[in-house]
């Protein structure tokens, strides 16, 4: 054999080495995975279940789409992963016809590694790694549901009333915590609803207090003259980079005049 056939040869067969090392995978489940980690990067979860939770809403059958593991980093950086999931894509293949041509494709099971950080998917999208031996779908457990019930607002107003005239913080957390009603349950999940954020803040016999959960905030003041309200204001000024949700911010967001 000449030398440049002996080189083809070699060459070929590293080719195939190569190809026959890589995980399974072809551009139809490469696009599906990237979709999914597309979707499910932002708004971003709260932690690896409720990604997962995300990637299988609408997809349902667990032969065509399953999550395999899901695994928690809990960080402050935003840069760094917070969560990741294995998932496995299934692509049943396909029988096409053009003319006199026939060629039928063959299905391929891929699995895919998505890391997601406070901005969404890193590196690039997911990526193809081998799928583990013996894995068995992983279903999340449901969520709770967040926000704030509606029960809170009377509660909010007696808990104000029934204050001594210069509470301290701490005696107005202790008091929410005391006369707010239990959280109702979720008629779908069994499950009660998670506890609002409660904050307080005092000041000059005024006092400010916030229930928030779920994008919404409760705000309740009691003014030093006895007045006592409580309301939800527009998430437009509860929303990070404007007042806030917060007990210092339900007492300027009352006693500030609307501009004009």
């Amino acid at each position: 054999m000449k030398v440049w056939g002996i080189a083809l040869l070699v060459m070929a067969l590293v080719v195939t080495a190569y190809f026959a090392g890589q995980p399974d995978g072809n551009s139809a489940t490469d696009e599906k995975a990237g979709q999914v980690a597309e979707r499910i990067g932002y708004p971003r979860g709260t932690d690896g279940n409720d990604y997962a939770r995300s990637a299988l809403y609408g997809n349902t059958d667990q032969k065509y789409f399953a999550v395999l593991e899901i695994t928690d980093s809990p960080t402050t950086d935003p840069q760094k992963v917070r969560a990741s999931l294995l998932f496995r894509v299934y692509d049943p293949g396909t029988t096409e016809s053009t003319g006199f041509r026939l060629w039928d494709e063959d299905p391929v099971t891929a699995c895919y590694r998505a890391d997601f950080n406070h901005y969404g998917v890193t590196g690039g999208g997911p990526d193809r790694v081998r799928c583990p031996d013996g894995a068995r779908p992983i279903v999340p457990p449901p969520a709770q549901r967040t926000g704030v019930p509606e029960s809170y607002v009377e509660a909010f107003k007696t808990v104000l009333t029934a204050l001594p005239p210069t509470p301290t913080r701490d005696e107005v957390l202790a008091a929410l915590r005391a006369g707010l009603p239990p959280m109702p349950v979720d008629p779908e999940t069994k499950l009660p609803w998670k506890e609002p954020r409660l904050d307080a803040f005092v000041k000059d016999g005024a006092v400010g207090i916030v229930a928030g959960g779920g994008g919404d905030c409760l705000n309740g003041v009691r003014l030093a003259n006895g007045t006592v309200e409580a309301w939800h204001p527009p998430r437009v000024q509860t929303q990070p980079g404007e007042i806030g949700c917060s007990g210092e911010g339900a007492l300027v967001l009352y006693t500030t005049p609307p501009p004009h």
